[in-house]
């Protein structure tokens, strides 16, 4: 098969959960053996094409980089056509909007292609989000900024995104949560709705030993000392903030060190509330870092928190980090409740959005208790493994294109 995406962003503009996904089910389509190809917004050097793990990557000169924009839509649809002149396409798949220029010029229908559309999100999600992190009365700023938000995202909810979501043959939910959102929210039934598990590479966040020792070192963290991670591009609505304002409980309690990865315009910011709260010698700020890096994090630290305030898709990283057979604790919103089981909580602990005591209090639980840690994290282990898979992952997506692709090839010979 061959395949058109379209994505507004990739890894090579910034890190991200939506960047890695997109790359990642592409190069797995790659070595299934099909052809992807990719459109996406503009670089910063100007290139306008690159070949990534078999994956062709198209570069829309002048349009903004990693944003939708009129230019982008316009661009888009005429690069997809420029590309399916040369060799047809089998499907259009479309990464949230980025396929909604050629769905506006009604490209699918001109050439017969099935449009799958993965969301990662909705507008509604966002509105949630913004209440959570800015609106507060006495705040007017913060006020402001939530009902431009709001004007902005029912805008476009109204103009743009029910109609294109509607109109898609097929979309894609990756958690169980999102199946019931996007039938209320877009009026979508059964028939238009697949449920694909956005997944991670299971053998690099495996659970390893090598170099924790090195890293531990050059952190400065002695042997007796546990490990918080928290792993998230640093804004206010990731919520590291709630992580911080808890170390000087866990610093009362025991000998504790909360490692956060990650970088972004609210680091300052963590970084005053750490000085501010007293704990600073407790916070190491480590930066962005490479997957691979990354993965010696997971296994370095003795828990991983997610304290989030966003409501969304679930996280890579708390994947991830289960992948590494590491107790996880986040915060119970959007799709979270996919990974961690809340009947049970065998694989992790779902806490409050923003109720810091909880995450406080269930972190010194994991902590002083190895056997709930390990159990935990085994359980989490095998879980990701089975169901969260890139294979996994990419097999789910392969048997919906093939199964809209048998669906479309049966009406044309109706």
């Amino acid at each position: 098969m061959k395949i058109c995406m379209f994505s507004r962003i990739l890894p090579i503009h910034s890190a991200g959960g939506m960047q890695d996904h997109v790359q990642t089910l592409s190069v797995g389509l790659v070595q299934r053996g099909h052809r992807v190809s990719v459109i996406t917004s503009g670089r910063a050097d100007g290139k306008e094409s690159e070949l990534v793990e078999g994956v062709e990557i198209y570069f829309l000169k002048g349009t903004t980089v990693g944003r939708y924009s009129n230019a982008f839509w316009s661009a888009s649809a005429r690069k997809f056509e420029e590309l399916h002149a040369q060799t047809p396409f089998d499907i259009l798949h479309s990464q949230s909007i980025g396929a909604y220029g050629a769905f506006k010029d009604r490209l699918h229908r001109k050439y017969h292609l099935p449009l799958i559309t993965s969301l990662h999100g909705t507008h509604f999600d966002v509105l949630t989000t913004s209440w959570h992190t800015d609106l507060a009365w006495t705040n007017p700023l913060g006020v402001a900024r939530f009902g431009a938000v709001a004007a902005k995202m029912i805008y476009n909810y109204v103009t743009r995104d029910l109609q294109f979501i509607r109109g898609s043959d097929v979309v894609i939910a990756t958690s169980d949560a999102d199946v019931g959102k996007y039938k209320s929210y877009y009026h979508l039934d059964d028939t238009q709705i697949r449920k694909v598990y956005n997944g991670i590479n299971a053998d690099l966040f495996a659970p390893s030993i090598s170099k924790l020792q090195t890293l531990r070192t050059r952190l400065q963290i002695s042997d007796d000392e546990k490990i918080i991670l928290a792993l998230a591009r640093l804004q206010k609505d990731k919520g590291v903030q709630n992580a911080i304002a808890m170390m000087p409980q866990i610093a009362e309690e025991i000998r504790a060190v909360l490692i956060v990865v990650g970088d972004g315009d609210y680091r300052a910011a963590l970084e005053k509330l750490a000085r501010d709260l007293g704990v600073a010698e407790h916070v190491r700020f480590v930066g962005t870092q490479p997957l691979a890096e990354c993965a010696r994090y997971f296994n370095l630290c003795d828990v991983f928190v997610n304290p989030t305030l966003r409501t969304d898709g679930y996280d890579l990283t708390i994947a991830e980090a289960m992948s590494c057979a590491k107790p996880v604790i986040v915060s119970d919103v959007g799709a979270n409740s996919t990974l961690v089981d809340r009947a049970t909580l065998c694989d992790g602990i779902l806490i409050p959005r923003g109720d810091n005591a909880a995450l406080a209090r269930e972190t010194l639980r994991v902590l002083n208790d190895p056997a709930l840690a390990r159990s935990m994290g085994e359980c989490a282990r095998e879980k990701i493994k089975a169901r969260f898979s890139i294979a996994a992952m990419v097999q789910g997506m392969e048997r919906v294109y093939q199964e809209i692709q048998a669906k479309v090839a049966d009406e044309r010979q109706r």
